[in-house]
């Protein structure tokens, strides 16, 4: 695995790299091997998991407890500095900690809303998952943050860190990409 990582650490520096590109050839299918080992792990205690009901209330208390350490760690990876505790009270209450960066307290709100609609609307609905649903997360979530950007696609380059994403000029495309791979039967098994 740190083999293969490395070859692609390499090949994405030096694209034609004759040598990299050989072994890379040679580890990808061990390291998929791997990782199919791991899938099938985890759909094993998937299976497992779906077999708990509902009404289970360790279960019930599991989610909620997730519920609140996801958009506690979704908004600390965009460098939100509430705590957990800080996090969950806003969620709890909808009141403002006096003291703390309202448009983080905004954050945490944006992305229970996000959630609350994907959980209510888009879960056990049929059919495919469409840019609109998309655009109404992305609503959600910048709502209270930046409203005007809310729902809409990005017109200009963003970076994170190093990293530049796909250019506004390039994201239908992605997108439509995404879409295929999110709806296809053989994907969402």
């Amino acid at each position: 695995i740190n083999a293969e990582h490395f070859y692609t650490i390499a090949l994405t520096k030096q694209p034609t790299h004759r040598r990299a590109l050989q072994l890379k050839k040679c580890t990808l299918p061990l390291v998929e091997e791997i990782d199919q080992k791991y899938f099938n792990f985890i759909d094993n205690l998937l299976k497992e998991f779906y077999r708990i009901s509902d009404k289970n209330p360790y279960l019930r208390r599991a989610k909620r407890d997730a519920y609140y350490l996801h958009i506690y760690h979704s908004n600390g990876i965009e460098g939100n500095t509430l705590s957990l505790r800080e996090t969950r009270y806003i969620i709890d209450t909808r009141l403002a900690i006096d003291g703390k960066s309202l448009i983080e307290q905004q954050e945490v709100l944006g992305l229970d809303l996000a959630l609350q609609y994907v959980n209510c609307t888009l879960v056990n609905r049929l059919g495919a998952i469409t840019l609109d649903d998309i655009s109404e997360i992305h609503r959600r979530v910048l709502g209270f943050v930046n409203p005007i950007e809310a729902g809409q696609l990005r017109k200009h380059q963003v970076y994170v860190g190093s990293l530049m994403p796909p250019s506004a000029n390039e994201i239908i495309e992605y997108l439509d990409d995404f879409f295929t791979w999110l709806n296809s039967l053989e994907d969402t098994r």
